[in-house]
């Protein structure tokens, strides 16, 4: 039988990992609004896989990705989060993000840790 990991305690200050490489004008404003919202909040930059990772051992509170990626981007780090207790939906519209489509090319997507942390 599978144990779950014991997670660390998120951060006191709302963190927020995405990519200097990828940002968009709406990542932008996702991470002002969270300024608005929770005071002080980290920015960290990592590559892809271990923005996922920081997400799943509660090292961050969200990863935003407003810019595109594909299936074969986020697959295998969306099991890792929501094996782990996390969400990701896709963003605005907060839907469950749906695999093996016709269109490979991903919306924009919020992934976030586990809120009981």
């Amino acid at each position: 039988m599978a144990k779950r990991l014991p997670l660390q305690k998120l951060p006191s200050t709302f963190t927020i990992v995405g990519s200097r490489s990828h940002a968009s004008p709406e990542t932008d404003a996702f991470v002002e609004e969270q300024r608005k919202k929770y005071g002080a909040v980290d920015f960290v930059a990592a590559g892809s896989s271990l923005k996922f990772t920081l997400i799943a051992e509660g090292k961050a509170n969200v990863y935003p990705r407003f810019a595109p990626t594909m299936e074969w981007d986020t697959a295998a780090g969306q099991v890792i989060v929501e094996q782990a207790g996390g969400n990701m939906m896709e963003w605005p519209s907060k839907n469950k993000i749906v695999y093996n489509r016709e269109e490979l090319r991903n919306g924009w997507f919020l992934c976030e840790a586990e809120k009981s942390q």
